[in-house]
């Protein structure tokens, strides 16, 4: 596998709604009082990838556009398309909405590899 790297990130702090001190390169979602949680949720749709380790309530960076270092939970080919699993880590997408690309491959759960976001598409219904 190939070092995971990072490029061009686009990041922007938020208050972390929990603790995520050992939740760094995972991805997050937003809830409504606009904290920062694990996307812990097989198939959630993603603000964006933890770029540091916040404890609950302190500044939470999260990159939600570019290239970043990600988490994954399993096996993944450099070139696949990824989603979220229940763990909270990048799997290969199966169903649902991609929320990235694998630039890099991740040969075992809990490996960095490189991640290019993508903008999701949010369903109101």
């Amino acid at each position: 596998m190939s070092m995971a790297y990072e490029a061009n990130l686009v990041c922007q702090a938020f208050v972390a709604g929990q603790d995520l001190e050992d939740y760094q390169y995972y991805p997050v979602k937003m809830n409504s009082s606009e904290e920062i949680l694990l996307a812990s949720d097989a198939g959630d749709t993603i603000l964006g990838v933890l770029q540091n380790d916040p404890d609950d309530e302190e500044a939470a960076t999260v990159a939600f556009a570019g290239i970043t270092k990600a988490i994954g939970g399993a096996v993944i080919a450099a070139g696949a398309l990824v989603s979220t699993e229940s763990g909270g880590k990048f799997i290969t997408q199966t169903t649902g909405t991609a929320a990235g690309m694998a630039l890099t491959g991740c040969g075992a759960d809990a490996e960095t590899f490189s991640l290019l976001i993508f903008r999701q598409e949010y369903d109101s219904s």
